[in-house]
């Protein structure tokens, strides 16, 4: 009896070191899944991220590029350099007229081009003319930068650009500065100097974000010597742009100085607000800026923190109960041992079953000899099979997405040959409700019962709402690439898309000897429906007539687009020249059917167009030895002759379509002054 009492003290001197041991083991097994979980859901919160950054970087390196092609555009455009050139040389009603055409090409940069200013200026860089009378800056000549700036222009006969900044003697506003040299034949005759507002185009591409988020944010800054400079406006602070410097060596806003220092990707590190954050930081392609998105980690890891501590307190709970039932089962009787360790192994597999169902995921076991899975009651409940049923391999295969199943039978089948680990996504047909789901799976290859009996185990999960996520935050990113191909007004293709369209059309007529055609149109008299009707009234007149334009398209492949102001172009791959002479009156009948009034300076009484008309062949034009010009050039003829025989139909009374011929030849050597836009 002594003997016995001795044996159960030792017994209770070691129970507690027994419960130590458990206790230290689940609290270094919970921690180990914890860091894992928390890894991986900060994997995908940084991917994020940085796919919401590269999508805004690409949008304001489209902004600029499309400002840059703005001003070469008109560099380029001889009839107004023209224009200039009379107005400055000529005098009397010859020269009012032409100060006349030149304030209009003004105003419709800055109505039609979304540009805050538009001035003309000489080569001293004082101010002449502006879009129309009393439009003027608060300053008679170019600031310091922008006069630098117009005089390299002139140097290299090449557009500039003055970088954001704010000047408060000339706008009270940040603004970026575009100067355009304008030459007739060799000479110099002037610039335009293009302002454009930040806080109406370059800043709203900063606010895009596809979600919510309160403290989400994304910075534009420069470096500027040991400084960085801010040149967005803070969602979280009232500071104007461009009036922030950060100093490089600043450690209350880690996050700008870090990326200032040349960091680049994703890190970690804290705000003008001192806060911590998530920030990725990338250059913006063709500019000295760099883009910085950030938001609060506390935003950012909140929700998974709550999810994984919910979780672990579930593990917790367990383990105490756990513990609770080793202490009673010590106490046991040995004639009571078995039928307790029964009850402990039933309670074992619901805590198991729960703990699966919590995190989504079940196990299965495949047996290679029986073709027949055996899987858990979260397994059955994901592919939607009764809770307690067995799966045979037919079933699992029936299952199977049609596009994925080659895919997947291949891989489940090399990883039972090679022996090797599985890791697999596929999609299945849900048994229960034939729903669309897609999987996730992991597995290891064994052996069970000897070597000849084959045998897979594994886990699967349900991962459907993360591939949804994925998919929507990549329509997302399509959304805003179309965004910008798009004409704001019209809502048909703008300048950009035209000219990306034509490059790849003449490629395929090279590949395949096949006709491109171009139709060049032109409202006409819209100035005079303008000033008569007032601007709303023509923005409706633009949008009935690029609708009709683009419902009278019948065939694939065809496109319409607005190339600038009132005028159209219409591309026709495949077309000849009879079959583009027929879309270009099915369109100008098309336009003349909406009956538009137009009782000033229209002999119709409505708004009607005047169509240029031009197709080529490959076989048409010599070869091209620049062969990555080759589009350029032909794209450049095309819209030539297209012009071409826009004036042509325009000389000829106008609401008509004009073929290109020998009868144009002479508008594309010496054009007159009549094509200027505003005319018409």
């Amino acid at each position: 009896m002594l003997r016995r009492q001795g044996t159960l003290l030792r017994a209770w001197w070691l129970l507690p070191l027994v419960v130590l041991a458990l206790l230290a083991g689940m609290g270094w097994g919970m921690r180990l899944i914890y860091q894992e979980r928390e890894q991986r859901y900060h994997h995908q919160v940084e991917g994020g991220l940085g796919i919401i950054n590269q999508i805004q970087a690409a949008g304001v390196s489209d902004w600029l590029r499309r400002r840059n092609g703005e001003a070469a555009a008109l560099t380029d455009d001889g009839l107004f350099a023209q224009a200039v050139h009379r107005w400055r040389t000529e005098s009397g009603p010859a020269q009012e007229a032409q100060e006349v055409l030149v304030r209009e090409r003004l105003r419709s940069l800055v109505e039609h081009a979304q540009y805050t200013a538009a001035y003309l200026v000489d080569m001293q860089g004082r101010l002449l003319l502006g879009p129309a009378q009393g439009g003027a800056a608060r300053v008679d000549s170019l600031p310091a930068p922008e006069l630098a700036a117009l005089r390299g222009a002139f140097d290299s006969a090449q557009p500039a650009a003055v970088g954001l900044r704010r000047d408060g003697a000339a706008f009270a506003f940040a603004f970026f500065s575009l100067l355009a040299p304008l030459f007739d034949g060799s000479e110099p005759v002037g610039a335009v100097w293009l302002v454009v507002d930040a806080r109406t185009t370059l800043y709203p591409l900063l606010e895009v974000w596809p979600n919510n988020n309160r403290t989400a944010e994304s910075l534009l800054v420069q470096r500027e010597g040991n400084d960085v400079v801010l040149l967005s406006p803070l969602r979280h602070r009232g500071d104007e742009p461009l009036t922030v410097r950060v100093p490089g060596d600043r450690t209350d806003d880690a996050a700008v100085a870090l990326a200032a220092s040349g960091v680049r990707g994703t890190f970690y590190g804290t705000d003008y607000r001192g806060h911590d954050v998530l920030a990725t930081a990338s250059a913006v392609p063709g500019s000295d800026w760099l883009l910085i998105s950030k938001m609060d980690t506390a935003e950012a890891f909140t929700d998974a923190q709550r999810r994984e501590w919910l979780a672990l307190s579930l593990f917790t709970s367990l383990g105490l109960l756990l513990v609770v039932l080793v202490v009673v089962l010590w106490q046991w009787r040995a004639w009571r041992r078995e039928r307790q360790l029964k009850e402990k192994l039933e309670r074992n597999m619901r805590w198991l079953d729960a703990a699966q169902k919590a995190a989504s995921v079940g196990y299965f076991a495949y047996d290679h000899e029986r073709k027949r899975f055996s899987m858990s009651r979260m397994a059955n409940a994901i592919f939607g099979l009764p809770l307690d049923g067995r799966m045979p391999l037919r079933d699992w295969v029936a299952m199977l997405h049609p596009q994925d199943r080659e895919g997947t039978l291949a891989i489940h089948g090399q990883a039972m040959e090679q022996r090797t680990a599985l890791r697999t996504q596929y999609r299945i047909h849900r048994a229960s409700d034939r729903q669309e789901r897609w999987i996730e799976v992991w597995g290891e290859y064994g052996d069970a019962q000897g070597p000849q009996r084959a045998r897979m185990t594994g886990t699967v999960q349900d991962i459907t709402e993360r591939k949804l996520a994925e998919a929507q935050l990549e329509r997302y990113r399509a959304a805003l690439e179309a965004q910008v191909r798009v004409d704001p007004l019209t809502q048909v293709a703008n300048r950009l898309a035209l000219d990306e369209v034509v490059t790849l059309e003449w490629a395929r007529a090279l590949r395949g000897g096949t006709a491109l055609a171009l139709l060049m149109i032109d409202v006409d008299h819209f100035k005079a429906f303008n000033d008569h009707y007032g601007h709303i009234a023509g923005d409706r007149c633009l949008q009935g007539v690029a609708q009709a334009l683009a419902s009278s398209l019948g065939r694939a492949g065809d496109m319409v687009a607005r190339y600038g102001g009132e005028e159209f172009a219409v591309l026709l791959p495949g077309a000849g020249e009879a079959q583009a002479c027929a879309v270009a009156e099915r369109l100008r009948e098309a336009v003349r059917a909406l009956a538009i009034e137009h009782a000033r300076g229209c002999e119709a009484g409505c708004v009607t167009v005047s169509i240029g008309v031009a197709s080529l062949l490959p076989c048409e034009l010599a070869p091209v030895q620049d062969k990555p010009r080759a589009g350029v050039d032909v794209a450049h003829a095309l819209f030539q002759q297209a012009d071409a025989a826009l004036y042509r139909a325009k000389q000829c009374g106008r609401d008509q379509a004009a073929l290109f011929g020998p009868d144009c030849m002479a508008a594309l050597h010496d054009p007159p002054d009549s094509l200027f836009p505003g005319d018409s």
